[in-house]
């Protein structure tokens, strides 16, 4: 203090700051939460091309499987389900991962499995991205 009594700039007393680097912490957080956030976006996108692979595979190889009956015979089991495995192995899908099912005579039903590298997914302990998708056909002519 001054000899009158007043106080003096060093005289201060500054407020110790309890929050101080709380502002480092929520950068941490905020980052934290955009990383997770574009990595969902990406491994999202990932599974949704897989997911449209997948269906397109699946209902050409239904088609490619009808494409092999006729009017009077129908669809001879063996044949149509070669020609939607060969089908979809055209398209990249292996055999193992084609299911071909025959609900009546004149339809198809093809289950195809698509199976993609997990790129930031792994983090949470997943290896790939799997999508499944049906496509159904129906032999009808007229």
């Amino acid at each position: 203090m001054s000899p009158d009594g007043r106080r003096t700039p060093s005289d201060r007393v500054l407020p110790v700051r309890a929050d101080r680097g709380s502002a480092s912490v929520a950068l941490v957080l905020m980052m934290t939460m955009v990383v997770a956030g574009a990595a969902l976006i990406f491994d999202g996108a990932v599974y949704l091309a897989a997911e449209r692979q997948a269906s397109n595979t699946a209902e050409g190889a239904a088609r490619a499987a009808v494409a092999t009956g006729t009017p009077s015979e129908g669809m001879s089991e063996a044949v149509a389900r070669r020609a939607a495995v060969d089908h979809a192995a055209l398209l990249g899908a292996a055999a193992a991962d084609v299911v071909v099912s025959f609900p009546s005579r004149t339809s198809v039903v093809v289950t195809v499995t698509e199976r993609r590298p997990a790129t930031f997914a792994r983090f949470a302990g997943a290896e790939s991205i799997t999508a499944r998708a049906r496509g159904r056909a129906r032999l009808e002519f007229g």
